[in-house]
């Protein structure tokens, strides 16, 4: 079937299914005359993909559910975030209700304080703990395993050990660094980092759910980026001499001891990524040998 019947058969416009099979969400075969066409599978697929995002769903967490085993579960888990992110707008229009009413700051300032890990999400309370860069990195390495509450006591301890790390570790950048990392995360702060962290966490999803295959899929792209990654001129640059602090940061600082295993503690999701990036790790490296200088890979 082609493109031009998907669209009347599924409601969606050439651009959104052409978006969708970018994410590898749907697979046309391609003819020999360059056209795509489109199988049952892919029709079911995108009309499936249609009523998950008017449900507001992620195409991240689309991908995980077109391939998962038990689909309703793992819808369930979306709404459940929904859900929590619904009585978390409810409460918080209450608390500036409350406040137009008479403004009594300390009254809120206590309700909130002993209803913290109920109203916000773990990501959310690291961006109200560290404002700026440091809420930012968070956000962006983390924050798609960070969208739920706090529900354990393990996991109110690992919380709390993350942020006292990173109150207290000292990051003393050299002047040049420190400008780098200065002029990058002003430009940061203009960017979509929803939509950043949405995009990155889709490639992420494709690559693990077929490690074998996208790597073959973008052989070419991975080769070239691991060609500028190994030139001189990539190793002189500011970008090369912060990877490689940052690298050195992390071994001397306790990042992998402190951080890292409470973030395991803290989502669940987050330590069955750790294992699938390593299987795919070690895909990587049979594949492409030479990416064991540029990613520090064992």
């Amino acid at each position: 079937m082609l493109i031009k019947e998907v669209c009347e058969k599924c409601k969606l416009t050439k651009k959104a299914i052409e978006y969708y099979e970018s994410k590898n969400l749907i697979h046309p075969q391609i003819l020999e005359n360059g056209y795509r066409d489109y199988s049952d599978a892919d029709i079911s697929a995108l009309k499936e993909i249609s009523v998950l995002r008017k449900c507001g769903i992620s195409i991240a967490d689309i991908a995980e559910i077109l391939t998962s085993s038990n689909k309703p579960a793992t819808l369930a888990k979306c709404k459940y975030i929904t859900e929590l992110r619904m009585q978390r707008l409810s409460d918080i229009q209450k608390c500036m209700d409350n406040l137009i009413a008479d403004y009594d700051v300390n009254r809120e300032f206590d309700y909130l304080q002993t209803h913290d890990e109920d109203l916000y999400t773990i990501k959310e309370k690291f961006v109200f703990a560290f404002p700026g860069n440091y809420g930012l990195y968070v956000s962006m390495h983390f924050g798609r395993f960070l969208n739920r509450t706090i529900e354990t006591e393990d996991q109110r301890k690992a919380y709390d050990a993350i942020v006292q790390y990173l109150d207290h570790v000292e990051l003393y950048l050299p002047s040049e660094l420190s400008e780098f990392m200065e002029a990058f995360f002003n430009a940061s702060e203009k960017m979509d980092v929803a939509k950043i962290e949405e995009e990155t966490s889709g490639r992420m999803q494709e690559m693990l759910t077929d490690a074998d295959g996208y790597l073959e899929r973008n052989r070419e792209e991975i080769e070239q980026y691991i060609e500028f990654k190994s030139s001189d001129e990539y190793k002189s640059s500011e970008a090369a001499k912060f990877q490689r602090f940052m690298l050195d940061f992390q071994k001397e600082s306790g990042y992998q001891e402190v951080l890292i295993a409470n973030m395991k503690i803290l989502s669940p999701a987050y330590a069955e990524y750790l294992k699938k990036v390593e299987a795919a790790n070690d895909i990587m490296l049979k594949k492409f040998p030479k990416a064991k200088d540029i990613y520090q890979l064992n």
